[in-house]
């Protein structure tokens, strides 16, 4: 019973930290005992605030209208508010985005109204996301064969040493997408009963609702279960092909959340299967160039924006470029890459490798052949979070691997602390790093790599944190205040490592 009390308390206690560090670096500022950006008076979309990207500014508007309007339409100020990424169709603004996020918000929205809070309070969902996948790749990361402390720590690498900790303070899919995506890995790992093929189906019909290339990215694990659901007889003379009554499971699943997403398009585009993006953005609120509905588009339905003749570009920018390599701001998944060859090596966990190597590749390769695989201005390889979670997964496995060799210690410190250097300092600066080609035009020519938020923390003395701006600005500079953060990060992956080694010790025992 006491063994029970005191196991359950420290998993309260690490969750606790764990929140209590993300929470301390949502972006927000205070001005004479009032928080910003709370109301309409202080939506600013400057460079440090929740705002300052329209990826955010569009999905919090559509979670205002929903609260605040009892609509899927935005108003003229709302519009303007979620600018460039809002369509105007038939004299209607409405999100480019998917409804997902946005719909996630509403209870957050409608908790944080009560105590004055509505901004903090919907982008805290986030947050509870990211938390979630730490603890979906730790789940994850045992099944293939990690101890608790090397689980834990698998997904401390990912929350922390990749661009995924920036993104944990936006209004965004990233982190929501990877929880589905992890949590469909999950039970395709599982035996095929009716029950796991329905959290599957609704894993995978709420992924759609985060952002459509969800549901291409876990193709892999539908054809998966698919296969699963078939069994072969061979009777001697004929072969007969059964399917298993659980199948059902994944209709189950998908369909209500499916038609969830028909009737939101059919409220906004007046259609079932007409979604945003095929729409085109307005330009009623900025400079660029309008882009038209196509009678392409209106007679034709879908037209993905996957090009194959970008490819190796988009290869180039993910893998080698400065601007958005996964090697260049998370170093660390090299471990990953490391671990994920030694499961795939290993017959025991061969299947399992496969599915993972699996959704990591489709994941990379669907966004190499997207028209902008820099995700324009971002901080890092923002559309390869997902596979990072996954990559993150087998990194214990290096760790087992390697962590006698006299040469891995250094080189994991050298890799963490960079990766969790770099990573703090875009969480506590700016997610809007602007790709090479914008970057080097600007009037005023910034840097496209994580030196802007460099320049940003030390020549502007920016730090985006509302604790910092609210408290910790008294007794510190900006870049103590980061580095005070870094150290502390390192300090709890410091622990696990640590604890890795005495649970590996005593197994070995």
């Amino acid at each position: 019973m006491l063994k029970n009390i005191i196991k359950y308390s420290s998993y309260l206690l690490f969750i606790i930290v764990i929140v209590f560090l993300l929470t301390i670096n949502v972006k927000g500022k205070r001005e004479d005992n009032l928080l910003l950006y709370q109301d309409t008076k202080s939506k600013s979309t400057a460079v440090g605030t929740p705002f300052e990207s329209s990826g955010s500014t569009s999905r919090f508007a559509l979670t205002e209208a929903i609260v605040e309007d009892s609509t899927f339409m935005l108003n003229t100020e709302r519009a303007g508010f979620a600018s460039p990424d809002v369509t105007n169709y038939k004299g209607k603004y409405f999100s480019i985005f998917t409804p997902g996020v946005s719909f996630v918000g509403v209870p957050f929205y409608l908790l944080g109204k009560q105590f004055g809070i509505p901004q903090i309070s919907t982008y805290f969902s986030t947050i509870l996301f990211a938390v979630v996948n730490l603890f979906l790749i730790a789940n994850i990361s045992r099944k293939l064969g990690s101890g608790l402390y090397m689980s834990i720590l698998c997904g401390l690498l990912f929350l922390f040493a990749t661009n995924a900790l920036s993104y944990a303070f936006t209004f965004t899919q990233h982190h929501a997408s990877t929880s589905l995506i992890l949590v469909g890995i999950l039970y395709t790992m599982k035996p095929r009963t009716l029950l796991n093929n329905i959290i599957f189906g609704i894993s995978y019909g709420i992924g759609l609702l985060m952002d459509i290339p969800n549901g291409i990215i876990m193709f892999p694990l539908v054809f998966y279960i698919l296969a699963k659901q078939f069994n072969v007889h061979n009777t001697g003379s004929k072969l007969k092909l059964s399917l298993k009554l659980n199948f059902i499971g994944l209709l189950i699943g998908i369909i209500p959340l499916v038609g969830i997403f028909g009737w939101y398009n059919y409220e906004t585009a007046q259609s079932y299967t007409t979604l945003a993006q095929f729409l085109g953005r307005s330009n009623d609120f900025t400079n660029k160039l309008q882009v038209e509905v196509s009678s392409e588009v209106e007679k034709k339905g879908l037209s993905l924006p996957f090009k194959t003749r970008g490819q190796l570009e988009g290869f180039y920018i993910f893998i080698i470029s400065d601007q958005r390599s996964i090697f260049v701001y998370s170093p660390i998944i090299i471990l990953g890459i490391a671990g994920l060859a030694f499961a795939y090596k290993n017959k025991q966990l061969r299947g399992k490798s496969k599915l993972l190597i699996a959704v990591t590749m489709t994941n990379l390769l669907i966004y190499t052949m997207f028209g902008d695989p820099t995700g324009s201005w971002a901080f890092g390889p923002r559309y390869l979070i997902p596979a990072t979670a996954v990559l993150s997964i087998t990194i214990g496995l290096a760790i087992q691997k390697y962590t006698k060799k006299a040469w891995f210690i250094p080189l994991f410190i050298i890799l963490t602390t960079y990766s969790v250097g770099i990573n703090v300092m875009g969480a506590t600066t700016t997610s809007q790093v602007p790709p090479k080609v914008e970057a080097v035009n600007l009037p005023n020519p910034i840097p496209h790599t994580y030196l802007y938020n460099w320049q940003l923390m030390t020549e502007d003395k920016l730090n985006s944190s509302i604790f910092y701006n609210a408290y910790a600005n008294k007794y510190m500079n900006s870049i103590n205040y980061t580095a005070l953060y870094t150290f502390t990060i390192l300090l709890l992956i410091s622990l696990f490592y640590t604890a890795t080694y005495f649970e590996n010790k005593k197994e070995n025992l």
